[in-house]
């Protein structure tokens, strides 16, 4: 029995139905897959480079032979204009460098456009129902309330509690310097430079160790002793988590998060694992709450020391609840756990690309350890947040690194409504329909010669320092256009970014004030070669080695 009448007989249906029905389904791919989005579309129109001769593959070949993000900058340098088009398969997406419309898209059109719906649906499913899977006026209204965290009170705390954390890891490098830390993994591996002696040192599971605890700090109020001890079930859950947001060709595949392959079986897993030991903290510490105010005839106590005066973020969320301004005990969880993931990869990617920077460019890090130490100059205790915001060279570099290696490198969005988008150099505003798939590339933007300079691909933190007011920097901002926003805009900008850059200048302070760092010989001669890899954030791949000794 041939298939065409296997169908025919389990769908009671003729042979000429089904033929038409099967050629209906081809007709309808073929039109919604190459001729329109080809040929037909208005969009398609618009510069750009030349789709694959295989059908349905878009530019993604072109996407896979280099550095993506090196492919989309050669684009945009390739077709000037302020807006270009690519297929993602046979997707027509839009990319725009231009900062009038970054601007209208963050900033006044922001409401029209959303994120993508697979990004919403895989947040949700790994992070819960939180900021970054909410939407229009609920996520407005759940952010306003979230901010209450990072506010000035808890900023100050958190001054303290973050240098702390450093110490620690000053600590454990000063261990292996001195060769007395125990050989777990690596054979510390020391080397001559100009006299001196230095140890490579691998920067990312460093600094990995030092973020994880410092967003815990923040979060919980307490670390995940990460950098003493870096092993544990809640660990290897979270890394699991993390990992599994790398950006690989099967991602990229609708639906990719919902295949159950051997990696996401694996972070279903360790989502599972996780939550149940987060849903533990939380429920710990609501019980320390409740026993505090029982103790105290239905009231908070005032006293220093007490639960709910602590300054972390799970405490406020759990003393809310029970005043009964909070959400749920599910809720809360959701939103710790948000605030943990957010706000610890992409601080520890920028920590890696900013000390790679700092060591590639010694004349910088010698001026930003000249203007750290007299801040730390016969001081015992901690910085103050203001005293830390108030080093000119320590924030230029930030500015610079976070400019040139913006941890999120892309934004898609997507229009729910038709809009009509603004362009710069008195171009007519551009028509899309509904649905239009727009990327703004933060990478691009923030390393284009005509904003930037002939420069624009070095790392220069003076740009920062100019008193030049015919190009203050960041040159744009709205309404004349956005060229510089490592932590987004507007209604989705960042709402941990105070916490993040109080982190960076933290760490960054401790480490400069105590070690020098230099290129090692082999990245060196290979420094115009450096990979990196996309999960939730742009990281050097395989990492940053760097010689560290004692600085002088």
């Amino acid at each position: 029995m041939t298939l065409v009448a296997l169908v025919e007989k389990a769908t009671h249906q003729s042979a000429a139905s089904l033929a038409v029905t099967l050629s209906a389904i081809i007709t309808y791919v073929f039109y919604k897959s190459w001729l329109y989005p080809y040929h037909l579309d208005p969009l398609s129109k618009i510069p750009g480079p030349s789709p694959s001769r295989i059908p349905f593959l878009g530019n993604m070949l072109a996407l896979t032979k280099k550095k993506p993000m090196m492919a989309l900058y050669d684009w945009a340098m390739e077709y000037p204009g302020s807006i270009y088009r690519y297929y993602w398969f046979s997707r027509l997406t839009l990319m725009t460098s231009d900062p009038v419309t970054v601007g209208y898209v963050l900033g006044k059109g922001n409401d029209n456009w959303l994120k993508s719906k697979g990004t919403e649906e895989m947040f949700e499913q790994n992070l819960g129902h939180s900021l970054l899977s909410m939407k229009a006026g609920e996520h407005t209204a759940h952010r306003k309330y979230l901010a209450k965290g990072f506010k000035h009170t808890y900023l100050k705390s958190m001054a303290t509690a973050f240098h702390g954390v450093a110490q620690d890891l000053l600590g454990v490098w000063k261990e292996r310097l001195d060769g007395k830390a125990e050989q777990k993994e690596e054979v510390e591996v020391r080397w001559e430079h100009a006299g001196k002696t230095y140890t490579t040192i691998d920067l990312e599971p460093s600094f990995y160790c030092l973020t994880l605890d410092s967003i815990g700090q923040f979060a919980l109020g307490r670390g995940f002793d990460a950098i003493k001890s870096p092993i544990g079930p809640d660990f290897d859950n979270y890394k699991i988590i993390v990992d599994s947001f790398q950006v690989t060709l099967l991602t990229m595949l609708p639906l990719s998060n919902w295949i159950p392959t051997k990696i996401n079986r694996r972070a279903w897993s360790a989502v599972r694992a996780f939550n149940s030991s987060m849903e533990g903290i939380v429920q710990d510490r609501k019980q320390s709450l409740l026993e505090e105010i029982k103790a105290h005839d239905g009231e908070f106590s005032q006293a220093e020391g007490a639960t709910s005066q602590k300054k972390d973020f799970l405490t406020m969320l759990l003393v809310d609840q029970l005043i009964g301004e909070g959400g749920t005990d599910l809720q809360i969880r959701h939103d710790v756990f948000t605030a943990i993931f957010a706000g610890h990869e992409t601080t520890s990617a920028a920590l890696s690309w900013t000390f790679y920077q700092l060591a590639c460019h010694p004349e910088a890090q010698t001026r930003l350890r000249e203007e750290i130490r007299q801040l730390y100059k016969d001081r015992e205790g901690a910085p103050t947040y203001d005293e830390l915001n108030s080093l000119p060279y320590l924030n230029a570099v930030i500015r610079e690194s976070l400019r040139l290696w913006s941890p999120i490198p892309l934004n898609l969005r997507v229009s729910v409504e038709d809009d009509h988008l603004p362009r710069n150099n008195g171009l007519p505003p551009l028509y899309v329909p509904a649905g239009t798939n727009l990327q703004i590339p933060i990478f691009i933007l923030q390393r284009d010669p005509k904003i930037w300079g002939s420069d624009s691909l070095s790392f220069n933190p003076s740009r920062w320092l100019t008193t030049d007011k015919a190009f203050p920097c960041p040159p744009y901002s709205p309404p004349n256009g956005l060229c510089y926003f490592p932590f987004y805009h507007g209604k989705r900008s960042c709402v941990g970014n105070k916490i993040a850059t109080l982190e960076m200048k933290t760490h960054i302070g401790n480490l400069i004030n105590t070690f020098e760092f230099v290129e090692t010989p082999e990245l060196k001669e290979n420094r115009g070669e450096i990979d990196w890899r996309w999960s939730i954030s742009l990281k050097p791949c395989p990492g940053v080695k760097l010689g560290v000794r004692l600085a002088d």
